[in-house]
């Protein structure tokens, strides 16, 4: 028991830190130019990408390699596969859409393909007139979020309608 719950610990502070990363580094970088040398006075939008990718961030980086033109050191294709792996969210598959076609991914990476993947991860999508899309992701209350044969949660002492 020990060792399973070291193990969760290690992955809780490792998702924190990938958590803490995105976060510190997100709101400095949408600040900073296409130009900026630093964003924090000690690490360029190079050396924080590098770290957003370490970090598992790929979908992120994507954005930001588009805005800092760091195409060439941080290839799109491959942050594109990667953001494809496991489940996505909303913000992952939003990204998805929106960048592929920016880089001309579209032929490797087709739009259907990628709605494919956000109704496979339960996200329900909505065209709306002009092709304009609308993403959105199950609560987490949800009963269709639930195991097969598990209870549906009720409110305690709501009354019925």
């Amino acid at each position: 028991v020990e060792g399973a719950g070291a193990r969760w610990l290690s992955l809780d502070r490792a998702a924190a830190a990938s958590l803490s990363l995105s976060c510190r580094y997100d709101g400095a970088l949408k600040a900073c130019g296409a130009r900026c040398r630093s964003v924090d006075g000690e690490a360029g939008p190079g050396d924080v990408l590098r770290m957003m990718v370490r970090a598992g961030e790929h979908c992120v980086a994507l954005k930001y390699v588009h805005k800092f033109g760091q195409a060439a050191a941080f290839p799109p294709a491959q942050l594109v596969r990667a953001s494809l792996q496991g489940d996505l969210s909303v913000r992952t598959a939003a990204m998805l859409l929106k960048y592929v076609p920016l880089f001309e991914l579209s032929d490797a990476f087709p739009r259907e393909a990628i709605l494919e993947r956000a109704a496979a991860s339960g996200i329900l999508v909505h065209e709306l007139a002009g092709g304009k899309l609308v993403l959105k992701g199950r609560r987490r209350s949800d009963s269709a979020s639930l195991p097969p044969g598990a209870a549906v949660p009720v409110k305690v002492g709501s009354a019925p309608n």
